[in-house]
Formats: C-alpha cells, sequence, structure tokens
C-alpha cells in the first residue's frame, strides 16, 4: 500500500509547485491522491474563521471526481457549528476518522447531506494555523484507514499547505512580486535535489538562489536542536566568497524578542536591524562584528511546529525590503519545508521498501504455510501453502479456507470462522490429489490494506501424530511392565501385586475378563486368586472353573502361550467357550521358580494368566503374546518374592521379639541407677546447702576476732561470743544427723522432736545468729512477731533451719539495703476448720519473683533465673517445704517482679490437752 501511494504524493506535490496554471495543479493533485487510495471521493475545504469556534464555515476549494454536483458545490457553503470538537482535534495537529454509524443525530444528518459513508479528515496548515481540511470519503461503505496510511498523507497535507500558502499571498499582495522572483521560485521547484531526497544539495541550491536573487550578502538556513534550546546554522552562503559554511550556534533564550517574533510572523523584515525591536538582541554580538544592517527572516514549519528559520543578512546601507522580497522570503521558507518533507518521504519510502522486502522474504523463507484470509475468503498465501496442498496461488486466491478441509474438520473451520480465536488447533486437510493430513493450524488478526483479516499458520504433523500412536502403544505396553515392576519393589503383599496385574492388563489390552488362577492337577480343581472382570461380563464366573470341560482346557496349557476362538469348529474348546459368552481367549503359563506354599498349605502344580473377550471375536496380535509372555515372568518374580518375604517376616518377628525384651530390660536397669544417682545428689546437695550457713557465721567471727598485724594487742573474745561459735558448730552436727535421718527415712518423712516452743523466741534465736549477716549486706529488718502468741508445737532445730533459709534467700537474691518484714498471727486451717494455726510471713521489698518462677521454686534443686551468679543448688526452699509440711503446715509464696516478695507458713498451735 505505501510504495503504490508514495510515487502518487510525490507526482502530485511536484506538479503542485512546478505548474504555473492555478488552480488546475491542485486538481491533478486530487486526482492522483484519489486513484492511489481508491477512495470514491477527495475533497478540498478552507476553513473559513471569524470570531471563535461556533462561526467556522467551511467553502469547497477543490474536488475529485468532478462532476455537475461538485461543481455546484464549489459555491455551497456549510456550517460546522455542531463540529468545533472535530476543529479543535484539527487545529493542534491530529487528523480523525469518522463513520456514519458512529456518529451523533446531527452528525449524520450533515453526513447524509454530503453523501458520506464514511471520512479520513486531514489537517492542512496555511501559515501559521489551520487553513483548510482533506477529505477522503466513501460513499457506501464504512472503512477504517490504517495508521501508516494516515502518516503518509502528513506528507501530502504539509507541503499542500505550503503550497495554498504560497498562491494565497501571491494573491493578496499589494503588488505583484517582480517577474524574476517567480521563475527562480519555479526553478527551484523543477530541480531534482528539491524532490529527490538529497536535503544537503537542495539546502545548498535554496540558500544560494536566495542570496543571488535577493542580491543580499548572506543566506543562512538555522535549526533547532533537539531540546529546542539552540539553533544551529545548518547551511550558510556568502556571495562575494561564493562558498557554503555551518556549524554557528546561537542560544534561543538570549533573543527571547526575536523568537517569539518568528512564532506570530510569517517574516521578519527588519530594515535597520539594530533599531527593530524584533532583533536590536543582535547588535552586540552578532550584527555589528559582521557588519549587518538590514535582516529579512522567515521561519521554516513542519508539521506545524517551527522548526528554523531562513535568514537573508544585508550588508552595506540599510536596506527597505520591499512586499515581494518579502513573499520571496516566505516561498524560500516553505521550500526548505518541502525539501525536508521530501528528504523525509524519500527516507520513509526507503524504509518501506527495505520492510517490505524483509517480511517478503521471510514470508516465502518460512517453511510453514501461511494463508491471509478475510471471512474465509483467501487473499493471499506462500509458495510453502502451495506446496502443502498442491494449488498454485491464483487457484486459491478468492476461494474459501473450508475447501481446503477435509469433510471430518470443516465444522470445527467453520466454527473457528464465526467466533474468531487464536488458540491452537488441530484439523484434517485435504490436499488437491484427495489425499488427506493432519495440520496444526493457528490464526491471529491483523489489518492488511485497510482491512480486517486474519493470517494463519499450517504445519503438517501427519508424521508427528503417527509417531506419536506408535509411541504411545509402545508407552502403553512398557507402562504396563513397568507398573507391574513398580509394584513389586514397592509392596511386598502378594495379593496386591497380582490385583494390579489383572487391573492393568484388562484396562490396557481392552479386554473383559482377566484372571490369574492356580491349577490343582492332583485334584483336577482350580481357583482364581486375582481377577478384572467388566461389569456386564460377571455372571456365571464361578461356574466357568467348576465346569471339568473349561478346567481340561487349561491342564492341557504347556509352557507356551495358547489362544482359542468359538468361531474355530473343529477346534474342541469351542463349545465350551461359546456356553459361557467367551468369543476369544488366551492363556499363558506363569513359570514357578520357587516353591510358593497355596493357601490350602500344599504346591500347586500350575499358575495360569488367563484372558477372556466375550464382546466379540478378537485376532490376537504378536505384541499382545509377547506382552503377556512378559508379564508372566514379572508375576513369577513376584511369587518369589512374596516367598522369601514371608521367610524375613518371620526372622524379623523373631528378632523383634529379641531386641523388645532386652530393651525393657536395660530401660529397667536405667531407672535403677538413676534413682541411686537421685539419693546420692540429694545427698550431696543438702550437705552443702545446709553446713555453709554456720560456717559462714563462724569465718566472719573469726574475722572480726583477727588481728590486723603481729604487733597488734590480742583481741579479747568475749564469752557469749564463743558461746555463740559452739552453738553454731553444735547446730551444724545437729544437721547433719538431721540430713542423714532424712536419707535414711526417705519413705517415712523427716522424723521431728517437737515441743511447745513461743514462736517469737525461735525467731529471736535465729536472728541472734544472722546478725552480721544483715549488717553486712545493711539489712533493715522489723521483727514484729507478737509476744503474746500462743505457744506453738515445732521441733525448734528443724524450724530454725526454714526461717534461715528463708531469711538468706533474700539477701542473696537482692541487692544490699533490702527491707526485711517479720509477722505472725492466729488464723482458722484451711485443712481442720476447728483447729487454729499460726501463719507466719517474710516480706521483703526486693526484685520479686516471676509468675513462672513461683510455680518451681519449692521444687528440689531448682535455681531462678536471678540464681545463676550466687552458690546455691536449690535446696534449701525444698528443705523448708518438707520440714513444714512434716509439721502438717503448708508454705507458699506471694510476689509480683519489682515489688518484693511475701513468703509465708503456717505451724500448728500447741494444745495441751492434746
Amino acid at each position: 500500500m505505501q510504495a503504490k501511494v508514495l510515487p502518487h504524493i510525490t507526482q502530485s506535490l511536484t506538479c503542485l509547485w512546478s505548474s504555473q496554471a492555478w488552480p488546475e495543479p491542485l486538481d491533478i493533485a486530487l486526482d492522483n491522491l484519489g486513484t492511489a487510495l481508491d477512495v470514491d471521493r477527495v475533497r478540498l475545504w478552507q476553513v473559513q474563521q471569524t470570531s471563535g469556534y461556533s462561526h467556522n464555515w467551511l467553502s469547497l476549494l477543490a474536488a475529485w471526481p468532478k462532476s455537475p454536483l461538485e461543481a455546484s458545490a464549489l459555491a455551497l457553503v456549510s456550517p460546522l457549528a455542531s463540529f468545533s470538537h472535530w476543529l479543535s482535534r484539527l487545529q493542534a495537529g491530529h487528523s480523525l476518522q469518522a463513520r456514519v454509524g458512529e456518529l451523533s443525530t446531527a452528525e449524520q444528518q450533515w453526513f447524509q447531506e454530503l453523501g458520506i459513508a464514511s471520512v479520513l479528515v486531514m489537517p492542512v496548515n496555511i501559515g501559521a494555523g489551520l487553513g483548510a481540511i482533506l477529505t477522503l470519503e466513501y460513499t457506501q461503505q464504512e472503512y477504517y484507514w490504517p495508521e501508516e496510511t494516515v502518516n503518509l498523507l502528513y506528507h501530502f497535507t504539509q507541503p499542500l499547505g505550503v503550497a495554498l500558502h504560497y498562491h494565497q499571498t501571491k494573491q493578496l499582495s499589494y503588488a505583484p512580486p517582480a517577474q524574476p522572483y517567480d521563475q527562480r521560485l519555479v526553478q527551484l521547484a523543477q530541480r531534482k535535489p528539491l524532490h529527490h531526497g538529497n536535503l544537503e544539495l537542495a539546502l545548498q541550491d535554496i540558500s544560494r538562489t536566495a542570496a543571488q536573487t535577493l542580491e543580499v550578502e548572506r543566506t543562512g538556513i538555522w535549526f533547532y536542536s533537539t531540546q529546542r534550546q539552540q539553533v544551529r546554522c545548518i547551511i550558510l552562503y556568502q556571495s562575494s566568497q561564493d562558498q557554503f559554511s555551518q556549524g554557528l550556534e546561537l542560544a534561543a533564550a538570549d533573543y527571547p524578542d526575536y523568537f517569539a517574533a518568528l512564532q506570530e510572523q510569517r517574516t521578519i523584515a527588519a530594515h535597520q536591524a539594530e533599531l527593530d525591536p524584533r532583533t536590536h538582541e543582535f547588535a552586540p554580538h552578532y550584527l555589528r562584528p559582521l557588519g549587518i544592517t538590514s535582516m529579512l527572516d522567515a521561519p521554516i514549519w513542519v508539521e506545524g511546529e517551527m522548526i528554523g528559520v531562513v535568514c537573508h543578512e544585508h550588508i552595506g546601507p540599510p536596506r527597505q525590503w520591499t512586499i515581494g522580497e518579502q513573499q520571496f522570503a516566505a516561498a524560500i521558507a516553505d521550500l526548505v519545508s518541502l525539501a525536508i518533507e521530501s528528504r523525509d518521504r524519500h527516507q520513509a519510502l526507503a524504509d518501506l521498501q527495505a520492510s517490505e522486502e524483509r517480511l517478503q522474504c521471510f514470508f516465502q523463507a518460512t517453511t510453514e504455510a501461511v494463508v491471509f484470509h478475510e471471512h474465509g475468503r483467501i487473499v493471499d498465501l506462500n509458495q510453502a501453502a502451495e506446496r502443502m496442498f498442491g494449488y498454485s496461488s491464483q487457484e486459491l486466491i478468492g476461494t474459501s479456507v473450508l475447501d481446503l478441509a477435509d469433510a471430518s474438520s470443516r465444522e470445527l473451520i467453520r466454527q473457528r470462522l464465526q467466533e474468531p480465536s487464536d488458540q491452537l488447533i488441530e484439523a484434517v486437510g485435504r490436499k488437491k490429489t484427495g489425499e488427506t493430513f493432519i495440520g496444526e493450524l493457528q490464526g491471529r488478526a491483523i489489518r492488511y490494506q485497510g482491512r480486517a483479516m486474519r493470517v494463519v499458520s499450517l504445519r503438517d504433523i501427519t508424521q508427528r501424530k503417527q509417531a506419536e500412536i506408535e509411541l504411545r502403544l509402545a508407552d502403553q505396553r512398557e507402562k504396563l511392565l513397568g507398573e507391574i515392576a513398580l509394584r513389586i519393589r514397592q509392596s511386598l503383599e502378594l495379593e496386591d501385586i497380582l490385583s494390579t496385574t489383572v487391573l492393568e492388563v484388562r484396562q490396557s489390552l481392552h479386554v473383559d475378563r482377566v484372571f490369574i488362577a492356580y491349577l490343582d492337577g492332583t485334584a483336577q480343581q482350580a481357583q482364581t486368586v486375582a481377577a478384572a472382570i467388566s461389569t456386564e461380563w460377571q455372571a456365571g464366573i464361578e461356574a466357568i472353573f467348576q465346569d471339568p470341560d473349561y478346567l481340561q482346557t487349561l491342564f492341557s496349557l504347556g509352557d507356551c502361550p495358547q489362544a482359542w476362538t468359538c468361531q474355530t469348529d473343529h477346534e474342541p474348546t469351542a463349545p465350551v467357550l461359546a456356553r459361557y459368552h467367551i468369543q476369544s481367549t488366551l492363556a499363558v503359563p506363569i513359570p514357578q521358580t520357587v516353591n510358593v506354599r497355596y493357601p490350602t498349605q500344599h504346591l500347586p502344580p500350575k499358575v495360569v494368566l488367563v484372558l477372556h473377550q466375550c464382546a466379540g471375536p478378537r485376532d490376537w496380535k504378536i505384541f499382545e503374546w509377547q506382552l503377556l509372555e512378559q508379564l508372566a515372568t514379572q508375576v513369577a518374580i513376584a511369587l518369589q518374592q512374596a516367598s522369601l518375604y514371608q521367610q524375613l517376616a518371620a526372622l524379623n518377628a523373631n528378632l523383634e521379639y529379641q531386641v523388645q525384651e532386652r530393651t525393657q530390660q536395660l530401660e529397667q536397669k536405667m531407672l535403677e541407677l538413676a534413682e541411686l544417682n537421685r539419693l546420692k545428689d540429694v545427698f550431696l546437695h543438702a550437705v552443702s546447702h545446709d553446713l555453709r550457713t554456720p560456717v559462714m557465721g563462724t569465718l566472719m567471727v573469726l574475722n572480726h576476732l583477727l588481728p590486723a598485724d603481729e604487733t597488734t594487742a590480742p583481741v579479747t573474745v568475749p564469752r557469749h561470743i564463743w558461746s555463740r561459735m559452739i552453738s553454731s558448730h553444735n547446730r551444724q552436727l545437729t544437721l547433719i544427723d538431721s540430713l542423714l535421718d532424712i536419707h535414711t527415712s526417705e519413705d517415712n518423712g523427716l522424723s521431728l522432736q517437737q515441743i511447745p516452743q513461743a514462736l517469737d523466741q525461735l525467731i529471736e534465736n535465729t536472728l541472734a545468729d544472722l546478725v552480721l549477716l544483715l549488717d553486712k549486706n545493711q539489712t533493715h529488718l522489723d521483727n514484729a512477731v507478737p509476744t503474746d502468741l500462743p505457744l506453738i508445737w515445732i521441733d525448734p532445730g528443724q524450724l530454725q533451719r526454714v526461717f534461715e533459709n528463708l531469711i538468706t534467700n533474700a539477701l542473696k537474691h537482692n541487692p544490699p539495703g533490702l527491707k526485711l518484714s517479720l509477722r505472725a498471727r492466729v488464723v482458722e486451717s484451711e485443712a481442720t476448720s476447728s483447729q487454729p494455726m499460726v501463719l507466719c510471713t517474710v516480706q521483703d521489698n526486693g526484685l520479686g519473683i516471676h509468675p513462672e518462677q513461683q510455680e518451681h521454686l519449692f521444687d528440689l534443686y531448682y535455681q531462678g533465673k536471678q540464681s545463676r551468679h550466687l552458690r546455691g543448688i536449690g535446696l534449701g526452699l525444698y528443705l523448708c517445704r518438707q520440714i513444714v509440711q512434716a509439721h502438717g503446715g503448708e508454705i507458699g509464696v506471694i510476689s509480683t517482679p519489682d515489688q518484693g516478695a511475701t513468703f509465708w507458713l503456717t505451724l500448728p498451735i500447741y494444745q495441751a490437752a492434746n
């Protein structure tokens, strides 16, 4: 399409610029365009603008084809008030398309008046704005123009606007330009460089001709940079030297007035350049150094955008530019635009031709058949498609794609035509010779020559499908063997193996019945151990293996497979088979490599695999015989493995019993050792924990009495200190005796020596032993135990150990400066409401105890997180609980982290009557 249209566009543009008899060149250009695009009508409308979009009018400038109706339409004006949104898009440089079925009621009415079914509207810029529109029309069909066609038409409408502007300005000028100007423009328009795409030669020719015609020293052509921050001189012609140069760059931001004027004016005629407000910015750095006094500049517009400027610079006395010279300069700028458009057209044409050549090369070189069709009618195809079907392209173009499909696939192809899809499908094709083949085809929607079509690629996969069928059959055979072998490896249960065998055989070979039977030749009996039977052929199964004639048939089987059929009259088995509706049967002996014990505890002489075909006669194929022989071998292996598994299972059962017996004996010994080890640990922990406190007290007294050096006088030791030390060591001995008692009476509990005792006196004795330890830890002690409490029934030595442990634990697990308070009161016992108890509390304001630690605080060997850096093994509180519970009381703790802890215990009151 592009290759067809581009030459006509070039020819039309050449006609616009080379002919003098205006407007005949315009009619010729529209004629060439309409013929190339194969449209019904081409019209050029002039936009008449007054005071806004609501007052825009269209007047017909030219039309193709010429007819009496069109001749009258030349005088017709059409309102565009309801099409303001169209005009906005056109003024922005965008084309638009419309089909009458997609328009509003008002727009449809205007289209019907103009006889338009579908239209493509192209903007035509004249000067710096929209001056005309070009419409390409279909009167009967609704059509959509492809994007590549629209892009090509821009190469026509832009030069067309330049030509219209040139002729309009020539008609509106106050005085006609001098004849040499027209002759020079015509000569430039007819030269080859302008139309052959060689931009450099064209610009050199234009700049030299313009400088010589206007008799100026310098003519330069400047282009904006990509970012529009600078303008660069592409061509500079100097008349006095007849030389070309380039490369000078100017920053656009330094000359804002000049470039703003170019956007608004067709030409800038600066008679005195230094004084003209549009060009005075060039004076210090450009005009004066070069001696330029007058400038005549015209902007270069391409596709509605100013891309550069043509500068004519006069050196000498200031020059008054005439209207003819100004129009000539504007026309020169338009020729530069035309040269750029020509360069772009030729480049686009070259790219298009190269693209089409590559596409054609790919189209013909591919080994796949490719067919283009429009609603099922073949439009084009490649050589591979010709070879595939045996037709030539001339024979197939215009025919239906259904003619290439076999009758079995035509409905599928017809559905695909009605509901197009890109999904891959398989269908049967028919060649010219009548031969059929299996094809794989896939289609995609495309736009070709402005029409919606589908391109379909086809591949002959007949050989692949045949190979797939053969491979599938071979795979089924291998699969059957593989499944059985896998079952043998994964399972050692004979029943599962045999059941899988008969099921896989029936499904793979599509037979009605499959059996594995044990034959007892001595008793002339048979029993099925595995069977797979179709639902409709399950009746009478028991009777088959009880029929003596059928059993005799099986017993006559040798070491090779054998087949029988009821259609063979001379075979003695035919009546037997017919009796049980067996059309064909195949029996294969299973070799026995080991002695397999039959369920009835005797060795069967023969194991057979039997197949029945009941629905109809069957000719057993060679591969089926071979397959069943291989299966028989696999079943024999299963029997052998089952025998070995039974033996191994018996050995394993005996070994497991022995291992279990030895394991129980070892576990009992381990429990005994663990108990002995626990008793040892209890003894060691008690000694290390309970003997430490008295030793520490003694050491503190000795350290206090030790002189600082040998010269120091001996320290007199008061008698009460010696008495305290003797008492402490006596208590140590008592503790050791008590620990031994605990150890020897673990099962019977602690042995107590209870006497009536005042609690306050017991507390005083305990605190007296701990006074040095309390002072060392800077402990503030509040002993608030009342002196009028009733006597308690306790073992004083054991209970003193309890209070010592509670107080020393509080000191060890809290920083110095701790506050301790001791309280006691009479409470009712929860266990026995008739017997009151004394409740004692030891409270501190220390770090407290976490809830998860409180649960295990009185367990043996338990140590909290705060004791990880302290000596101790977690025995003290355990002993406290044992002692308190031995007295018939209870002990516990109440604590909140960072708010201290309160240990409480209850003790029985002494009652003289008891």
